[in-house]
Order: C-alpha cells, then sequence, then structure tokens
C-alpha cells in the first residue's frame, strides 16, 4: 500500500501547531460515502468551517513555485437540506513556494494557497490554508534518535560528521488522492433559495484618532510661505527720540 503523509505546520504567531495530511488510499479501494458538510437543517454554513479536498495532481517539493495544481471538494455542502456546492466541485490549488531537499540535511517544503471556491450565482467562497506550509513527516522520537545516532557516530566513528554533514534532507511529496483540509474565511447563508456569502468586519484596535502633539514641519517651503514673527506681549510703546 502506497500511502504519502506529510506533517504541516501551521503557523499562528509564535505558536506551532502540528497536523497530519491524510494519506493517500489505494487505487483499488472503495471510498466511503460523501459526509455532507452542515446538518440538514442547518442554513448557515460558518466562519471557520472546514471543507476537505482531493488531490488530483501530484505536488512535490521538486517543482517550480507558482505551478497550479487540481484538486476537487471530497464532500458536499449542503444548506437547509439544499446542495449548495456538489462534492466533486473542482478548484485550483497554487504551488506558492517550493525548495527541494539539500545537502546537510535540509529537508524541502511546500507552500500552498487555495483558491476561491466558486458558488451559485457567479459568487466565490474565500478559503484559507491553515496548513499552508508542509514539511516531511518526522516525529518527536524520530528526531531525538537521529540526533543521538549522529552525535554517537561522530565520537566512536572517524570522519562520521561528514556523513551526516553531506546526507541530503527528504523532499515532499502529496500524491493523488491526498486529502488537505482547508477553512472558509466567510460564512455562507441560504435565504429564501439564494446564497449570501458574508465576510468578517475588519479588526478595529482602537477607537481613538492618532493626532500629533506638534506641528510637523513642511519638507519644502511652499510657494508664497512666510515665516511668522512672534510678537512680544504686551507690544513695547515707542519711546522719543531726542
Amino acid at each position: 500500500m502506497a500511502a504519502a503523509c506529510a506533517a504541516v505546520a501551521i503557523g499562528a504567531g509564535p505558536q506551532e501547531a502540528r497536523a497530519i495530511v491524510v494519506p493517500t488510499p489505494p487505487p483499488a479501494q472503495a471510498q466511503p460515502a460523501a459526509t455532507p458538510t452542515g446538518t440538514p437543517n442547518s442554513t448557515i454554513l460558518p466562519l471557520n468551517s472546514s471543507l476537505f479536498f482531493v488531490l488530483d495532481e501530484t505536488i512535490t517539493s521538486r517543482e517550480k513555485s507558482g505551478t497550479m495544481a487540481r484538486a476537487h471538494l471530497r464532500d458536499p455542502i449542503v444548506l437547509d437540506g439544499k446542495t449548495i456546492v456538489p462534492a466533486g466541485a473542482p478548484i485550483s490549488i497554487e504551488v506558492s513556494e517550493t525548495s527541494g531537499a539539500q545537502m546537510a540535511n535540509v529537508n524541502g517544503f511546500v507552500e500552498i494557497y487555495f483558491e476561491p471556491l466558486p458558488l451559485p450565482g457567479n459568487k466565490t467562497l474565500p478559503l484559507e490554508t491553515p496548513t499552508s506550509r508542509i514539511d516531511p513527516t518526522m516525529s518527536a522520537g524520530k528526531a531525538e534518535t537521529q540526533s543521538v545516532t549522529d552525535t554517537v557516530g561522530d565520537i566512536f566513528i572517524p570522519g562520521h560528521f561528514l556523513y551526516h554533514m553531506l546526507r541530503k534532507g527528504q523532499d515532499v511529496t502529496l500524491h493523488a488522492g491526498t486529502v488537505i483540509r482547508a477553512r472558509t474565511a466567510a460564512s455562507v447563508s441560504l435565504s429564501h433559495g439564494v446564497v449570501a456569502i458574508s465576510t468578517p468586519a475588519p479588526f478595529v484596535t482602537t477607537l481613538d484618532t492618532p493626532a500629533p502633539e506638534f506641528s510637523i514641519s513642511p519638507v519644502a517651503t511652499p510657494p508664497g510661505y512666510r515665516p511668522s514673527t512672534p510678537k512680544p506681549s504686551p507690544s513695547p510703546k515707542p519711546t522719543a527720540t531726542p
């Protein structure tokens, strides 16, 4: 059974979570029935809902950045008993950046970006990519074992440090059939048979309008500008000259 499995780093500021891309199912195995996204009586698909897509083409860390890969929706989107988007709806995934494996045990990686999902009425649903950067699979135990093995080899085997310095890292290969998760960047609602998309409001950082406490001097003197001469207060009275 050939299986493609990649560990995915989900970046959220300084914190990172790890997720596993679903391995490729064997071609001869019967696929499970599609599970509709949303409940039969639901009329809203909330923001940040998970959607799963199946790759139709192979994505590797050895291909050129900027290429497009085809995929399709695994489960239909059903709202209020009506299928909004059927299973198998096509979508494009942009391979925004790639880096192949290099010497000194440097692993390759792939960064992907989901194009918006087409909806009825010439609408599109924007998608976020929580698994944007995909790295090769290496568990914490495997990484620790490799580090200990290299350290012991450096101590007891002459010239062993050259081995892991020249050792090539692992490449990322996502075969056709690999399932990748995306999240909705807007909510989808169904009202009287009409599909509506609501994007979230922008974040408000502050309600105060910034205002400097000093006057900013102009970079260049504008035409006709005359600097004002300060007048003393009270005004001096003229004195008689003998």
